[in-house]
């Protein structure tokens, strides 16, 4: 599928080479500046960073890697892991990344499906995936160890974890990365650059898995170097040649692989890579390693507030970045105050997918920001079309978005069915893909729209009188409650008509005020809301929800099978417990976790 034709007027000289070479010409003459600092400081630049992907590339080659063929890593943001892409991304061979969770959970997907001979593990999973890998047809697993190029010190804190002749897989050859060096070192391989294939695919990686079956994302050495050439036409959003740059999220999600890790390198910044992640520990990791620009989860600027570092004690960073979450407006504020407090400018919001190499939308550049999806980046376009007519909205008014991006996935992984619903043809002829998210133009800023993405579409329902009903915005206005500590509020068909029900974790000081809260949280959204529908028809109060086995994030369809445990106000205005029986629950009611999870 050719992005270059079929993606309206959005043009864009092609890169023609690998992203791994295109990294390479773009360092040219800055070779001598400090590429990565791995753990306890080792540092290289990027003349030796070069160096040693060519003694990778060399490896893979003796391996019998060819040109096209799939390699699959289960692995940390460790170096290693870096240098392993750009090096199987030079000889032609495609990556995927999986994270073990979803390995374990289904590896014949991930080994079988895709043909893949070769797994590159980190020694510290392989004990969890061992049982999955001897289901599939890999044929080498080389191991990695998360002291890989770290100094001394830390090599003798973080072992190599040996693994015994036990654990070993017959019929399996084992391999060890020193080993696999050597391999390389040894090699009287000529490496010469692969011919341009236009679209050709170089890394997988999958979505979230909300829904307990994570969606393989093709992209192309095109579509990722598309987003490294919008990165030049924004002058890099900001970020220079020399500026350190920590990396907190595993490349296995594409967000870092792409903005964390490899569209810097080509501005040639000093990545400094954490592959132990802990969000309490971000403080510590700012303080230490002075870096201007992070990318972070929600969860570790919030755990900032904790450090008790001295106030403006961080000021070196000049670019915290947060993405992969909706994230209210009183949560902004919030993170805002704690980085004001350390030195650290607003927090920089974007939206995207992985589909779209995961940024569409960035709001750096907006005075006052708080949880702003942004402004268009270069080259990309979009439309909001409203859910029930389909026509176009006005600014101000919600619908669903279609972008149209030069960054654009290839394709699902042997999925055709979600490609074709993901890319609709308007009446135009042009092509645009269907992110199923709900979005709005705020306002516009120097002839810019300004867009907010709350929320997906699927997180709303359309009520008897034809109203668009919001789950995300009762949501958001009962996280806004003092003492609420989180929230998830579904659609359930009770007496055939949708209604919404409000789960709430409540902070543990303020448990036994729980009834007040509720009333609290009930009268708010009444006051608030002239719609009955979108009046919540029970709560249920929880000590924590239950999370994807697969996925590791808050399972959401499980909450709609659950039937009891419930409140809500009766007439007179007093709390009752009561029994849902909702349409969703006569249907999947005889299934247990497991098997709604692993289909």
């Amino acid at each position: 599928m050719d992005w270059f034709l079929i993606l309206g007027e959005i043009d864009m000289e092609v890169t023609g080479k690998t992203i791994s070479d295109n990294i390479q010409d773009r360092n040219a003459d800055k070779l001598n500046v400090p590429a990565f600092e791995s753990l306890g400081g080792t540092t290289i630049d990027y003349k030796t960073y070069f160096e040693i992907v060519d003694v990778y590339a060399k490896a893979f080659k003796e391996l019998g890697v060819q040109n096209g063929d799939v390699v699959t890593i289960c692995s940390a943001g460790t170096l290693d892991t870096v240098l392993n892409f750009a090096a199987l991304n030079k000889i032609g061979a495609v990556a995927q990344f999986v994270n073990p969770n979803y390995f374990k959970y289904n590896s014949k997907k991930y080994i079988n499906d895709t043909n893949s001979k070769l797994l590159i593990c980190l020694d510290r999973f392989y004990p969890d995936i061992k049982d999955a890998i001897a289901e599939t047809n890999v044929e080498k697993v080389l191991l990695s160890s998360i002291s890989e190029y770290s100094s001394y010190l830390f090599k003798i804190v973080a072992r190599r974890k040996r693994i015994s002749k036990s654990n070993l897989i017959d019929g399996i050859d084992y391999m060890e990365l020193p080993k696999f060096i050597k391999l390389g070192e040894n090699s009287n391989i000529k490496l010469e650059r692969i011919p341009y294939v236009p679209n050709k695919p170089a890394v997988i990686t999958y979505t979230s898995g909300t829904t307990g079956n994570p969606k393989g994302v093709v992209h192309t050495n095109d579509s990722i170097n598309n987003m490294i050439m919008i990165y030049e036409l924004a002058n890099g959003f900001g970020v220079k040649c020399g500026d350190r740059n920590l990396v907190l999220i595993p490349p296995m999600y594409l967000t870092s692989f792409v903005h964390s890790i490899y569209a810097p390198m080509t501005l040639g910044t000093t990545n400094i890579l954490q592959p132990i992640y802990n969000p309490k520990s971000l403080g510590k990791e700012l303080k230490k390693y002075e870096p201007v620009t992070v990318i972070a989860s929600k969860a570790h600027y919030l755990n900032l507030e904790d450090s008790r570092l001295p106030q403006g004690s961080l000021s070196h960073t000049k670019f915290a970045y947060c993405g992969g979450e909706a994230i209210s407006k009183s949560v902004a504020i919030r993170i805002d105050k704690i980085l004001e407090f350390f030195g650290i400018p607003p927090m920089i919001l974007g939206y995207g997918e992985t589909e779209f190499a995961t940024m569409v939308m960035f709001n750096n550049d907006i005075p006052n920001r708080t949880n702003e999806s942004g402004m268009l980046i270069p080259e990309v376009k979009a439309k909001i079309l409203d859910l029930v007519t389909g026509l176009p909205v006005p600014q101000g008014q919600r619908g669903e978005l279609y972008i149209q991006t030069p960054a654009m996935m290839l394709e699902y992984l042997n999925n055709p069915e979600a490609t074709s619903k993901f890319f609709v043809m308007d009446d135009n002829g042009e092509t645009w893909a269907k992110t199923g998210d709900i979005a709005q133009i705020l306002y516009q800023q120097d002839g810019k729209d300004i867009y907010e993405v709350p929320g997906r579409a699927s997180d709303s329902f359309i009520d008897e009188n034809g109203n668009v009903v919001y789950l995300f915005d009762i949501e958001t206005k009962v996280e806004d409650v003092k003492y609420v500590q989180q929230a998830e509020v579904i659609a359930l068909t009770v007496d055939g008509k949708k209604v919404p029900v409000v789960h709430v974790i409540l902070d543990k000081k303020a448990k036994r005020f729980a009834g007040d809260i509720l009333r609290i949280i009930d009268t708010t959204l009444k006051k608030d809301n002239t719609n009955e529908s979108a009046i919540p028809y029970a709560y249920k109060l929880r000590d924590s929800f239950e999370t994807s086995p697969i996925s590791g994030k808050r399972d959401y369809a499980i909450l709609k099978y659950e039937t009891d445990g419930y409140v809500r106000f009766n007439k007179q205005g007093e709390l009752e417990p009561i029994e849902i029986v909702s349409e969703e629950s006569k249907e999947k009611n005889d299934l247990i976790h497991s098997k709604i999870l692993v289909r």
